[in-house]
């Protein structure tokens, strides 16, 4: 993996673990109801295999590992294969290992305000703080309680630069799919099994 334009779409990956309880359809079910669904994460783990297609790669890159949230401040991706990496966010600070490249990095998120802004967005998203997230997204739902999708497009130009969307799938109130469309044409789908959630009392 590259250090660098490559980073903000690692970001992305925050969004995976915001599985909460059950979201029970009703006439009234909508955006804020789906968002109180997933503040009630507390902690979570889940597996995820990440197809990642670019103008640069030949063929698609496949990646699998597995992810930690525990909120409101700690997400962690450990991807296996094909080549191992970690990446940590604790509160504000990054920590990025790749013993096949260029070892561990450790930075601060304000040291680049496109991060920045990326990665507060989908804490948002984990918090289930719809106010936050509508700072930096202009959001969308489609779909039920049953099969929604969350549509988020950015709203600041250095966002826009290199992301153009991002659609997360889910049923009920566990996330299943993050498609995440950069725009220099390069796309990552991830897809994600639960395999531990708790929820706030």
């Amino acid at each position: 993996m590259i250090f660098g334009a490559e980073l903000p779409r690692r970001a992305v990956f925050l969004c995976l673990l915001a599985a909460a309880s059950p979201v029970h359809a009703q006439s009234a079910w909508g955006l804020t109801q789906l968002m109180q669904s997933l503040a009630q994460t507390r902690a979570a783990t889940g597996n995820f295999t990440e197809r990642e297609i670019s103008p640069v790669l030949s063929a698609p890159l496949v990646s699998t590992g597995t992810l930690t949230y525990v909120a409101p401040n700690y997400v962690r991706k450990v991807t296996n294969s094909p080549a191992p990496e970690v990446f940590i966010l604790d509160h504000d600070q990054v920590t990025l290992t790749s013993p096949t490249s260029d070892g561990t990095r450790v930075f601060a998120l304000n040291q680049d305000p496109r991060i920045a802004g990326l990665v507060v967005g989908i804490r948002a998203t984990l918090a289930g703080d719809l106010p936050a997230l509508e700072q930096y997204y202009a959001v969308g739902l489609t779909g039920n309680a049953a099969s929604w999708q969350l549509h988020l497009a950015p709203k600041d130009a250095s966002l826009q630069r290199f992301l153009r969307a991002i659609t997360i799938g889910g049923a009920q109130g566990q996330i299943t799919i993050i498609d995440t469309a950069s725009t220099d044409g390069s796309e990552s789908l991830m897809s994600i099994t639960a395999a531990d959630v708790q929820n706030a009392p």
